[in-house]
């Protein structure tokens, strides 16, 4: 193969494995409300697939044509949704969100920062501020449950009891698309 040739080819490979690279590699993104981090594109595609709004579609903006416009429009659309649910407008509100690629993944995190095993397939942690969710496991109740607590975590100066927690997330869960 001549010279120019093998640069040429070279180069067309490494702009594709780039792109390709580029296009799967981890992220982080800014919302309203929060700060998005992901491992894998293919998991924010996947979360964004399943974080169906239905009816509530028409009630946000997309600003943007992006996947993390679009994941971003609507948490920012489920944290107005349930702070108006449960009453509650925490001020300033800003937290994490960190998406993994399925509730195996999520649980081990879990094990990691509480040393106990659960099933769960979404958490959040007052401590952090932080929900972690699964790709697989991103439905508009779930985020809205979590979401939940973020919300009751941040509004009282004084944590409530871990029931009462659990209600309100409840709350905020079945209410969302009301």
């Amino acid at each position: 193969m001549n010279r120019p040739l093998f640069i040429l080819a070279a180069v067309f490979i490494a702009g594709i494995l780039f792109f390709q690279t580029k296009e799967a590699g981890a992220g982080e993104f800014e919302t309203r409300y929060a700060t998005v981090t992901y491992f894998d594109m293919k998991d924010l595609r996947e979360f964004n697939n399943e974080l169906y709004m239905g009816r509530l579609r028409s009630r946000y903006k997309v600003q943007g044509d992006t996947v993390q416009d679009e994941v971003g429009a609507k948490i920012d659309f489920i944290v107005e949704r349930v702070m108006t649910v449960l009453d509650m407008y925490p001020r300033s509100l800003k937290f994490l969100i960190e998406i993994h690629a399925d509730e195996r993944k999520v649980q081990q995190e879990f094990r990691r920062l509480y040393q106990v095993d659960v099933k769960y397939i979404a958490f959040y942690s007052p401590s952090r501020d932080k929900i972690f969710f699964s790709a697989d496991n991103g439905r508009l109740r779930v985020v809205a449950h979590e979401i939940g607590h973020v919300v009751v975590e941040n509004y009282f100066t004084i944590s409530p009891p871990r029931r009462i927690h659990e209600v309100l997330a409840q709350f905020a869960e079945k209410h969302v698309t009301d």
